[in-house]
C-alpha cells in the first residue's frame, strides 16, 4: 500500500474511510494496495489523473468486472493547490461520468468538487466546489457529517446536497451536443440524416482515436499534411482523405465499404465548431469538455443508443413527443444494464454465447463484450486476438433499424479497441464485418428466414442456442393491429392483454438450452395486472424460466426510463440457485441518492421470497411481496380469509360497481331525460363533498352513457384518482340523482339503505382500504395515482346488512354523515381509521401495519418520499421501539419473569444512522421507553458497541445495509437514518427477526 501524506490520512481516518491508517470499509481503496490493484480499473492506463485513494458505491461488483455504474469519490493530497490541475482533474472525472466527488486535500485545507458539474476552465474551476473545509476539529465535524463514508454509504449526503446531481453530467450533454449538431445538419443543413449520423460517428471515431493516441499528430501530419483534428475536417480534401484511410484501415462495419463520400464544406464547418467547443447560439468558444480517451465505451454507446433511436422513431411515425413512446423505443440507461449484467454473468467462464433478440445500438452487447473478456482472461491482460475472437465468436444481436445496427457494430469496435491492451499500429487494429454475420437486420420474430439469419442462427439441428439472453424488448401497445399480429404469430401459450414485452421473452425461449441464463427488462404492467389473461400469462412466463428473480423498477421511473409511460420490471432467470418452487422478488425503492445519481440501490430488506403455490393461490399476494413486509402479508392472508370481497358483498344487495359515462367520441345519444340532473365531472367531488350546485348534464351525446339506474340516489361516489394532500380514497354519497363521468366509480343503492352507503364510503376513505390499494391494486403503488374499478371491488369488506347494525358500524355511519357537513380535521380521520379497525377486529400488531400503509401510500407524491427519506425524529424511532416492545412483550408474558428496555440514542439530526439498544431485564412487567445522550461523534458510539459485541461495525456497515448486533442479553438495532426504516412494521418485522435469532443462539429468553 502507498504511504499516505499525513493531512490525507488523518482526513480519512476522521470521516471514517480509513481505521488505523487501513480501509475500513470493502468499499475503499488506497493506490498501490492488494485490493486496489485487483480491481478492474479501465483507466489504469491514464496518467493524467491518479489518485491517492477512492470509495465505490458497490465494491462486491467490481470484484469480478461489473458494474460500470459504481459511483466513485476520488481523494487526492496535493502540497500546494494549483488551478490549472484542479480543472484537469475535473474534466477527466465528469467524464468518466459517475463520479460525484473530488476531495482535494492539501496541508492547509480540503476542497470538496462537484463531479457530477460541467467542467471549467482553470480560471472558474473554483465554481465546481461545494465548500472548503479546514483541518480543524470542528470543520472535520461538519465534513464527516456532509459527506464522511457514512454519509455517502446511507445515502445521506445527497439529502445535504440536492444539486449534485446528474442533470450536467457528460452523457446528457454530450447527447444535447449531438442531437444539435444532427439538426443542424439535417434541418438547417438539409443533409440526409443517416449521412449526417455517419459523419457524427466517423468524426467522433476519428476524436476517440486521437485522444488516445492511437493515431498520432505526428501520423495525421503525414498523412493529411496537417497534426490537428479540427483543422482536417475544415478542409473537404483533408477529410476525404482521412476518411479514406479510415475505412481502409479498420474496414469492418464502421464505414461503408463504398468509396467515402464527404459533405461539402459547411456541414464539415459544423463539426468543426462542436470539436472547438463553439456554443451554436452565440457563437463563443469555451472549453472543449469531452475527452473521449475517459468516457467509458459503454457511455457512449448509451448515448447513441438514446440519439439514433429517438431519431428512428421520429422518422418512422413523424416528429412529435409521443413518437418514441408509440413505439415503445427506450434506451436502456446503463444503471439498468448492469444490474442486469451484474447479476446474469457471476459466476460465468467468459466462454459463453450471449443473444440480444432487441439490441438497438449495443448497450447490452458492450457490456457483455467487456465481461466476458475479463472473465475469460481472469482480470489479467487479454490479448488481442482473444478479443477479437470473443467479438466475432460471442456476442450476437438483432434489430429492426438498419441504423441501429451500424451503431452497435461501432460501439463493439470501440469496446475491442478501449480493451486491446496496446491498440497499435493503427493498420493493425482491422475489423471484421459484424452487419449480416453477428449483428443482424430484422424482424426478430423470423429473423432466421433471412440469408443472414440462417447462417448465424440456424445448425443442421435447427436454431442455434445461447448460453445467456439479454435485451429490453418493446413496451408499448399497439392498438387493435398490434394484437391482430399478435395472435397472428401465437404459438398457443397465454398472452398478456397489452404489449408484446412478455411475448419477446417466449420468442427468446426458442434460442435457448435448459441452462440459459435470461436477463430482460420488461413492461411492468403484466405482472400487476388483475385480469386473469394477464395472470395466466405472468404464471406461465415466469414457472417456465425458474428459477427466476424479478426486479421492480417501478418506483424508478422518473430518472430510469422518464419517457416511458409504464414501469420497468427487470426479470432474471436461471442465474442463481434457490428452490424452484419458489421465486426472489427484489423492490427497488426511490433514495435520493438515487434520483440524483441514476444508481440503483439495493438493500437485503428489499429481498422478497414468494411461493410460487401462495401466487397461484391469490394473484394478490405479488404486489404486497413486493412493496409490503411480513406483516402486511399476515394481514392480506387474514382479511381475505374472513371477509368476502366488496363485489360480492354488494352483489348480494343486487347492486354493483360501475364507472360512469364516457365523453370519448360522443358517438351516442344520451337519454333526453337526463338534461336536466347534476353532472359531476372530473374534480367536482371532494372528501364527503357532493357540491349542490354541480352543472347541468346538458351534452347530447357520449361514447358510454350507461344505463339510467347507476345515476340513481342514494349514489355512493369513488374517486379513481386518489387524493394527494391528504393520501385516501376521495369517497361522498349523493343524495339526489346526478351523472357522473368515468373519473368515478358509482354504487347506486336502494333508499332503504343509505345508511350502508355511509357504511362503504367510511370504509373506503379508511387507511384501511388505502393501505389494501397500496398492497393489491394493479396501478397504485406501481406507477399511476388512481384505483380501478376491479382494485375497488377486491376490497375485504363485512357483511353489510350485519356490520351496519354494529357498536362500530354505528360509529362510522355517524361520523361519516357528520363529514359530509363538516370537513374532517386530522383528529376526526384518525377516530375514523379506529373505528374501521375495530369493525374489522384488527389486533394492535395489525393497525401498526395500516397506520404505517398510509405513510406508505403518501411515496407515489415528491412530497411523501422526500418525507420517506429524511431523518428519523425522536417521536418516529418512539413509534418503532414500542412497535418492537410490543411484539416481544407477547413472547416474554410466557414465563412473566423478564422484560426489555429500550434505549434511544439521542444523535445530532445529520447523523447518518440511527442506533437503539434493547435489554433483557431479570424483571417482570411492562417494557420500558428511554432516552440516552451518548458520549462522542456516532463513530466513537459504534466503535464502543462493536468492541462490547465483538462485531466490527464500520467495516459491516457498507451502503444500506441494516444491523442486528447481538450480545448476552442484549441487542442493539443499526440502520440509515431515513424515516422509511424505522417505521413502526419494521419495528415488529425486526423483533420477529430477533426472535428467530435467539432461537438460533442470539440470547436466552
Amino acid at each position: 500500500m502507498s504511504e499516505l501524506a499525513e493531512p490525507l490520512r488523518n482526513v480519512l481516518e476522521t470521516t471514517g474511510y480509513l481505521t488505523g491508517g487501513s480501509p475500513a470499509a470493502p468499499s475503499v481503496a488506497v493506490a498501490g494496495s492488494a485490493d486496489a490493484q485487483a480491481s478492474p480499473s479501465r483507466h489504469a492506463w491514464r496518467p493524467s489523473f491518479e489518485p491517492d485513494a477512492w470509495w465505490r458505491s458497490n465494491p462486491e461488483s467490481e470484484a469480478w468486472g461489473g458494474s460500470s455504474v459504481n459511483l466513485t469519490v476520488y481523494f487526492k493530497f496535493v502540497e500546494y493547490l494549483i488551478e490549472d490541475n484542479v480543472a484537469d482533474w475535473q474534466t477527466e472525472i465528469w467524464n468518466r461520468g459517475f463520479s460525484p466527488l473530488l476531495w482535494v486535500v492539501s496541508p492547509d485545507r480540503i476542497e470538496l468538487y462537484n463531479g457530477f458539474a460541467h467542467p471549467r476552465t482553470p480560471s472558474e474551476a473554483t465554481k465546481n466546489r461545494l465548500d472548503t473545509f479546514h483541518h480543524l476539529e470542528s470543520d472535520l465535524a461538519r465534513l464527516n457529517a456532509l459527506a464522511g463514508r457514512l454519509a455517502m454509504e446511507t445515502g445521506e449526503f445527497w439529502r445535504q446536497e440536492p444539486h449534485v446531481d446528474r442533470s450536467d453530467s457528460v452523457d446528457r450533454r454530450l447527447l444535447r451536443d449531438l442531437i444539435a449538431l444532427e439538426h443542424d445538419l439535417v434541418d438547417d443543413g438539409g443533409l440526409a440524416r443517416d449521412e449526417a449520423q455517419g459523419l457524427i460517428g466517423r468524426s467522433i471515431f476519428a476524436k476517440y482515436l486521437t485522444d488516445r493516441r492511437i493515431v498520432t499528430e505526428q501520423h495525421l501530419s503525414e498523412l493529411c499534411g496537417c497534426g490537428d483534428l479540427a483543422d482536417i475536417l475544415g478542409d473537404r480534401a483533408a477529410t476525404e482523405c482521412f476518411f479514406e484511410w479510415l475505412r481502409h484501415t479498420f474496414n469492418g462495419d464502421m464505414f461503408s465499404s463504398s468509396p467515402v463520400s464527404v459533405p461539402d464544406t459547411e456541414h464539415l464547418r459544423r463539426v468543426v465548431r462542436f470539436l472547438k467547443a463553439e456554443d451554436p447560439e452565440t457563437g463563443q468558444l469555451s472549453l472543449f469538455p469531452y475527452r473521449f480517451d475517459v468516457i467509458p465505451v459503454e457511455l457512449i454507446s448509451s448515448i447513441y443508443e438514446q440519439f439514433v433511436h429517438s431519431e428512428a422513431a421520429d422518422a418512422s411515425i413523424g416528429n412529435g413527443p409521443n413518437a418514441a413512446k408509440h413505439e415503445g423505443v427506450y434506451y436502456t440507461p446503463l444503471a439498468a444494464v448492469s444490474l442486469v449484467l451484474d447479476e446474469i454473468l457471476n459466476g460465468l467462464s467468459g466462454n459463453e454465447s450471449v443473444l440480444d433478440l432487441t439490441c438497438g445500438s449495443g448497450v447490452f452487447l458492450v457490456e457483455a463484450l467487456r465481461r466476458l473478456v475479463y472473465l475469460k482472461s481472469a482480470g489479467g491482460s487479454p490479448g488481442r486476438q482473444m478479443i477479437r475472437d470473443t467479438l466475432y465468436q460471442q456476442v450476437y444481436g438483432v434489430d429492426s433499424s438498419q441504423a441501429a445496427v451500424r451503431v452497435a457494430a461501432f460501439s463493439l469496435y470501440l469496446a475491442a479497441l478501449e480493451l486491446d491492451p496496446d491498440p497499435k499500429p493503427p493498420h493493425a487494429l482491422r475489423f471484421e464485418p459484424l452487419e449480416g454475420q453477428t449483428l443482424l437486420v430484422g424482424d426478430a420474430w423470423k429473423i432466421e428466414t433471412t440469408p443472414s439469419g440462417r447462417r448465424a442462427l440456424t445448425t443442421k439441428n435447427g436454431l442455434r442456442k445461447f448460453d445467456v439472453i439479454v435485451g429490453n424488448p418493446p413496451w408499448s401497445f399497439k392498438g387493435k393491429v398490434g394484437t391482430d399480429a399478435r395472435r397472428a404469430r401465437s404459438s398457443g401459450m397465454a398472452r398478456a392483454p397489452r404489449g408484446e414485452s412478455l411475448d419477446l421473452v417466449d420468442r427468446a425461449k426458442d434460442f435457448a438450452h435448459d441452462d440459459t441464463r435470461f436477463g430482460l427488462i420488461l413492461s411492468a404492467t403484466p405482472f400487476f395486472s388483475r385480469s386473469q389473461t394477464g395472470i395466466n400469462a405472468i404464471h406461465t412466463t415466469v414457472e417456465s424460466l425458474s428459477p427466476i428473480t424479478l426486479v421492480n423498477l417501478a418506483e424508478l421511473s422518473k430518472w430510469l426510463f422518464p419517457r416511458a409511460n409504464m414501469p420497468a420490471m427487470a426479470l432474471l432467470a436461471r442465474h442463481r440457485k434457490q428452490p424452484t418452487e419458489q421465486m426472489t422478488l427484489v423492490h427497488a425503492r426511490w433514495s435520493q441518492a438515487g434520483e440524483q445519481s441514476h444508481a440503483i440501490e439495493l438493500a437485503p430488506s428489499d429481498v422478497a421470497m414468494l411461493p410460487f403455490a401462495s401466487w397461484q393461490r391469490n394473484a394478490g399476494l405479488f404486489k404486497a411481496a413486493f412493496l409490503g413486509r411480513r406483516h402486511d402479508l399476515l394481514l392480506l392472508d387474514k382479511l381475505w380469509k374472513n371477509h368476502n370481497t366488496l363485489d360480492n358483498c354488494l352483489s348480494a344487495l343486487s347492486t354493483k360497481l360501475t364507472s360512469g359515462l364516457k365523453v370519448g367520441n360522443r358517438s351516442r345519444r344520451t337519454d333526453p331525460t337526463w338534461k336536466d340532473l347534476p353532472f359531476a365531472e372530473k374534480g367536482s367531488i371532494g372528501p364527503f363533498l357532493v357540491p349542490k350546485n354541480l352543472p347541468k348534464l346538458g351534452q347530447k351525446e357520449a361514447e358510454r352513457p350507461r344505463a339510467r339506474d347507476i345515476y340513481r340516489a342514494p349514489l355512493l361516489l369513488v374517486q379513481e384518482n386518489i387524493h394527494r394532500d391528504q393520501p385516501r380514497v376521495v369517497g361522498a354519497v349523493a343524495v339526489q340523482d346526478l351523472v357522473f363521468t368515468d373519473a368515478y366509480i358509482g354504487v347506486s343503492f336502494s333508499e332503504t339503505e343509505f345508511d350502508i352507503a355511509h357504511l362503504v364510503c367510511g370504509i373506503l376513505s379508511s387507511a384501511l382500504a388505502l393501505w389494501h390499494l397500496v398492497m393489491t391494486s394493479s396501478a397504485f403503488g406501481v406507477w399511476k395515482r388512481r384505483a380501478l374499478r376491479g382494485d375497488f371491488s377486491a376490497m375485504p369488506m363485512p357483511d353489510l346488512e350485519a356490520a351496519v347494525k354494529s357498536e362500530a358500524g354505528i360509529q362510522i355511519v355517524r361520523l361519516v354523515r357528520n363529514f359530509h357537513q363538516e370537513t374532517p380535521r386530522e383528529c376526526d380521520w384518525e377516530t375514523l381509521d379506529d373505528a374501521v379497525s375495530d369493525l374489522y377486529e384488527l389486533s394492535a400488531e395489525d393497525r401498526i401495519v395500516v397506520r404505517d400503509g398510509l405513510f406508505q401510500a403518501s411515496w407515489q407524491w415528491k412530497r411523501g418520499r422526500i418525507d420517506s427519506v429524511a431523518p428519523a425524529e425522536q417521536n418516529h424511532l418512539e413509534h418503532y421501539a414500542r412497535a418492537f416492545l410490543g411484539s416481544m412483550d407477547t413472547w416474554f408474558s410466557v414465563s412473566n419473569q423478564r422484560r426489555m428496555r429500550a434505549e434511544l440514542f439521542s444523535l445530532p439530526e445529520n447523523a447518518p444512522l440511527r442506533v437503539i439498544r434493547f435489554v433483557i431485564e431479570d424483571t417482570p412487567g411492562p417494557s420500558e421507553l428511554t432516552s440516552v445522550s451518548p458520549e462522542g461523534p456516532l463513530t466513537d458510539v459504534l466503535n464502543r458497541i462493536g468492541e462490547r459485541t465483538r462485531v466490527p461495525i464500520t467495516e459491516t456497515l457498507v451502503g444500506l445495509r441494516e444491523l442486528r448486533v447481538h450480545a448476552e442479553n442484549e441487542v442493539t438495532i443499526i440502520k440509515p437514518a431515513a424515516r422509511r426504516h424505522w417505521m413502526g412494521i419494521c419495528g415488529l418485522e425486526d423483533a420477529d427477526a430477533v426472535v428467530r435469532d435467539s432461537v438460533r443462539g442470539g440470547f436466552n429468553s
